[in-house]
């Protein structure tokens, strides 16, 4: 299932509000509640206290006589029922309303108790209030208890004052929180847009100036994704456009030569025709394999896989194979250098093809001693030598460009030698220096960046 940044902003902004509102809700509950009881509890002692001024002892004996008028006063009220009771604890209930509920534990001291409970089906709020001051032994307590729909219905109208407005404020924030997501998203929304509308080919750049400075980073990424994308994709076109021009001239060679040989009688004409398709075959065989190898060479293109190899060891295993070729061409082809091993950081395989490519030019167009050489030192060398008649110094940059070929050599090259040798070398971070050493021939030599932790 697809993410939404939007409902994901939504729900990480939206959420915390609402359990803001609650924790509030019921924070604003509490608090009305207490001050409520507060203020209720605060007239309820009065009104004990009222009560219990009136109360007398004549003869050592507890009485009250409530006025009418207070009576009434007391059980003034439209909302909630207000009951009394006088306790003698030794005379029982002496005034008031004997149904009164008892506290649920003792009564300590001389301090006023409150407590809740229930009486004639209706919740009440109860205060015990111990008579003192009176001249007898006897225990009097005054207890008052009055119903709780006014303590309620304060309690509501202070939530109500406070969570109505803090829930309208959520509201409003909730509606200011989706437009401002909205309209940040819509710089993203206009880039996928734009994306969503670009040719298969269009390699711009995407702006940078339009969008929210945390999404540069990804559109950064992007526009670098698109720069490789262009490499693989120009490296792509060259290739096909250097396949289409250079093996159109051998297959179209090819077909004549088959041709031909089915056309002709003669065995000894046919086999020459045969051996002739057989070397076309060879040589396209080869041009083809040059061009995989070159758009593979690509820097930027190659997966860049590479690892900690001796270079030593590289050279002298691919240098061996081409030992049965160089005697069967008269060729002394040697290996010197260091007895160490000599590490770098690259693709082996890579690597191998750019020593198979330095040889074999060496021994198409060198002379007859060639040397191949690596060297440890502050950078590491590889370096292949021939005592041919070297190259022109002014063909020794255009030698590695693709399909060139030095004028009047021979061999039977495809011009892509030493094109891939410089590409392997480039992305090897590697230098290519080719010259020609004091007694003649030529000297290709390869510079590689220092290792890190080699000696």
């Amino acid at each position: 299932m697809s993410l939404s940044l939007r409902n994901e902003l939504l729900r990480r902004l939206l959420v915390p509000m609402c359990a803001v509102l609650l924790v509030s809700g019921v924070l604003s509950y509490v608090l009305a509640s207490g001050f409520s009881r507060a203020s209720y509890d605060h007239s309820l002692l009065e009104a004990a206290r009222d009560v219990a001024e009136q109360v007398k002892v004549v003869d050592k004996v507890a009485s009250i006589d409530l006025p009418r008028a207070a009576i009434e006063m007391l059980e003034a009220d439209g909302e909630d029922h207000v009951h009394y009771q006088v306790v003698s604890r030794r005379l029982g209930t002496i005034a008031g309303d004997a149904a009164l509920p008892l506290p649920l534990l003792d009564e300590p001291g001389d301090a006023p108790v409150f407590y809740d409970s229930r009486m004639h089906g209706d919740a009440v709020r109860v205060v015990s209030l111990p008579v003192v001051g009176l001249a007898t032994d006897d225990k009097l307590t005054v207890r008052v208890a009055e119903t709780r729909h006014k303590r309620e219905a304060m309690t509501d109208d202070i939530v109500m004052a406070t969570v109505v407005p803090q829930l309208l404020l959520i509201v409003l924030a909730a509606l200011a929180i989706w437009g401002g997501v909205r309209a940040g998203l819509s710089p993203l929304e206009r880039l996928a847009r734009t994306v969503d509308s670009r040719a298969r080919d269009d390699q711009t750049q995407l702006p940078v100036d339009d969008v929210p400075r945390e999404a540069k980073p990804l559109i950064d990424a992007f526009n670098g994704l698109l720069v490789r994308l262009g490499v693989v994709l120009d490296a792509q076109q060259r290739f096909i456009a250097d396949a289409a021009h250079q093996l159109r001239t051998p297959l179209a060679a090819l077909k004549v030569q088959l041709e031909r040989a089915l056309r002709e009688r003669d065995p000894e004409l046919h086999q020459q025709a045969l051996q002739q398709v057989v070397e076309s075959v060879e040589r396209s065989a080869r041009l083809s394999n040059q061009l995989l190898l070159l758009a593979r060479a690509e820097p930027g293109v190659s997966s860049r896989h590479f690892a900690r190899l001796d270079l030593r060891q590289l050279a002298f295993d691919v240098g061996s194979l081409w030992v049965p070729r160089a005697l069967q061409g008269g060729r002394d082809l040697g290996f010197a250098g260091a007895e160490t091993p000599v590490w770098v950081d690259g693709d082996a395989v890579l690597l191998g093809e750019l020593i198979n490519n330095l040889l074999d030019n060496a021994l198409r167009y060198g002379g007859t001693l060639i040397t191949l050489r690596v060297e440890d030192g502050v950078a590491p060398l590889l370096v292949v030598e021939d005592n041919g008649a070297g190259i022109p110094e002014s063909e020794r940059e255009r030698v590695f460009e693709r399909f060139h070929r030095v004028p009047g050599s021979d061999g039977g090259g495809s011009g892509l030698g030493l094109a891939i040798v410089r590409e392997i070398a480039l992305n090897h971070g590697a230098r290519v220096i080719l010259e020609s050493p004091k007694g003649g021939g030529t000297r290709v030599t390869l510079c590689f960046p220092p290792t890190p932790g080699q000696s």
